[in-house]
């Protein structure tokens, strides 16, 4: 039985020897990083649970002298002054050789300013014209953990991080591209740039927000609708105000007008049954409404009738209006460059019909001679339209995949459309409307229209589509929904970035089923490489089994064309720290149990 126990207590010496090796430096940061900011004060305590020969701190500032017999050494400076420091405590063991704990310290500056403004403009921006809008942050560090935020009013438009690695204060631009229209008219803009200098930094992040940039917006008049039908009455008022930037000029036009109106109303009372033009006009455009003014009376105004009041038809489609009139006359008739119709007595009922209408700019009306008065005559209003031959979409001078924070330009080609001013050009990205744009021209007949996006992409991007839709919305008569017409094939966009970890430290006990895991995604595909004093081997995985290293720091540097980032693991045993007392305690314990038996 005592052979037993002997082998028993040899057993045990040897697990104690194996579980409790001195395999890390033992020695304790508290805390294991600091963020300070630069003129600011920092204390960190050093300590250690072994007997050594010595300890200390070596810093370029605020370094400790080897110290013997303790257990416990600060390192403090009441001003740090140093954007590049980096301290290390060591200790001298009496068992072993000396070890030493680098504390990483990220010395901070806030900005001396944050300021928005627009590049080489001054004058009031124009609808769908772009603009660069410019932010100035000056003096900040350390700048890879700064991000420059874009707002207008509190929606947040876009965001820029940077990559530099230098400590020192420095200065940074960042641009945004725009393109307003009349909503943006009196919006603000404003940057802010922010300081997130993680867990250990100040909380909540330091902002710094610029002066807000008031932005005026000129854009042409444009009517919610371009005909409206008005009962005669001393109340009633032909209102044809809207709004517009610079203020709009309003002119009239009809055949029972014959002074010049510049105001934007007129009573109904004052005038004559019959079609009323107003047109408004600024230095961006102009844009027309008609007024059909009708009497409360029987016979004040032309005694017709179209059905419909207003036609839209495809280029080539048929068309058929009737015209009637419930009064006695000498005749009735269609005046067109198409299918005129002729005179006809003894009708109430008249019909223009036209089965392929070829004409873009046509102006039929119908006539009536009554017994009683003069002629008079309605016309009808006709939109002939053509949906677009094709749209495409494609990138301005590139081909090459984008690159992160980089501007490119996209291309919506309508090819073969009319008529243009019922033409709205949409850009998606996936299902996100992000701009659209319209026309003010007037031309009745086909034309072809290119669109231009400036896009800035980020890592989100990648592999994003984007696609361009043209909509031709002809009003309440046009088709039902509007037609629209997709771009033949949506872009893919493949974006290049680098890698960019979610956190800079990750602390890992060791065990078997435990790794060390680099990976981060980036495009092209990363390359990793591993960096410590506990290795000898080049390691080009992203990961590593914490079982085959030894306790201590290693650092992971993920690279490829667009940058590089990295990662520090540090690895800590799962074994307790032997002392003689715990040696000696097993012993005591294994005697004891020799003294029962």
């Amino acid at each position: 039985m005592f052979q037993h126990l002997i082998v028993y207590l040899f057993a045990v010496s040897q697990l104690v020897s194996l579980t409790g090796a001195e395999d890390e430096c033992p020695l304790q940061l508290n805390p294991q990083r600091v963020v300070v900011r630069y003129g600011g004060s920092v204390e960190v305590n050093c300590n250690t649970s072994v007997a050594n020969k010595g300890m200390g701190w070596e810093a370029s500032e605020g370094g400790m002298p080897m110290t013997k017999n303790q257990s416990l050494i600060t390192w403090r400076v009441s001003e740090l002054t140093e954007w590049d420091i980096k301290p290390v405590c060591y200790i001298n063991p009496n068992k072993g050789a000396q070890c030493q704990v680098k504390l990483p310290v990220t010395v901070y500056k806030t900005p001396d300013s944050v300021s928005i403004s627009t590049v080489n403009h001054t004058e009031p921006m124009k609808e769908g014209q772009q603009y660069e809008l410019q932010c100035d942050v000056h003096d900040v560090a350390p700048v890879q953990y700064l991000t420059v935020k874009w707002y207008k009013g509190k929606t947040l438009m876009n965001e820029t991080t940077f990559t530099d690695t230098d400590k020192t204060p420095d200065n940074k631009t960042v641009t945004l591209l725009i393109r307003p229209d009349r909503a943006d008219d009196g919006a603000q803009y404003r940057c802010e740039a922010e300081l997130d200098l993680g867990a250990e930094g100040p909380q909540p992040p330091p902002t710094y927000s610029s002066e807000p940039l008031n932005v005026e917006v000129y854009y042409k008049p444009q009517h919610s609708s371009s005909t409206e039908t008005i009962i005669k009455d001393d109340k009633v008022m032909l209102d044809c105000t809207v709004k517009a930037n610079p203020a709009p000029d309003y002119t009239w036009s009809s055949d029972h007008l014959k002074e010049k109106i510049s105001s934007s109303v007129i009573k109904s009372s004052a005038l004559s049954p019959g079609k009323y033009t107003c047109t408004t006009s600024n230095s961006l455009g102009r844009d027309s409404k008609v007024f059909i003014l009708k009497s409360t009376g029987a016979q004040d105004e032309c005694p017709l009738q179209l059905n419909p009041q207003r036609v839209v038809v495809r280029y080539g489609g048929s068309v058929a209006v009737t015209c009637n009139t419930s009064v006695a006359h000498k005749g009735i008739g269609w005046e067109a460059s198409e299918r005129l119709v002729p005179m006809t007595r003894n009708q109430s009922l008249i019909t223009w019909r036209v089965s392929e209408l070829t004409e873009w700019d046509i102006n039929p009306y119908c006539y009536i001679n009554p017994n009683k008065g003069a002629q008079c005559q309605i016309e009808l209003p006709v939109t002939v339209y053509k949906t677009p031959d094709s749209v495409s979409i494609s990138t301005v001078i590139h081909t090459e995949p984008m690159k992160e924070g980089q501007q490119y330009e996209l291309q919506c080609d309508v090819h073969g459309v009319a008529p243009v001013q019922y033409l709205t050009v949409k850009w998606y990205k996936n299902q996100t409307l992000l701009n659209q744009t319209t026309f003010s021209d007037t031309i009745e007949t086909p034309v072809n229209k290119t669109v231009t996006l400036l896009i800035r992409p980020d890592r989100a991007d990648d592999g994003a589509q984007y696609r361009c839709e043209a909509e031709l919305d002809l009003g309440a008569e046009g088709p039902q929904p509007p037609p629209k017409i997709n771009s033949t094939e949506p872009l893919n966009v493949e974006v290049y970035y680098k890698p960019r970890h979610s956190s800079s430290t990750e602390t890992i006990i060791k065990d078997d089923k435990v790794m060390l895991d680099c990976t981060v995604k980036a495009n092209p595909a990363p390359d990793y490489t591993w960096s410590s004093d506990h290795l000898n081997l080049n390691i080009s995985s992203s990961v590593i089994k914490s079982s085959a290293l030894s306790p201590g720091k290693y650092t992971c540097n993920a690279t490829n064309t667009q940058g590089s980032d990295i990662k520090v693991f540090i690895v800590k045993s799962t074994g307790i720290r032997p002392t003689f007392w715990t040696v000696l305690t097993v012993f005591q314990l294994s005697v004891a149990l020799i003294s029962v038996i």
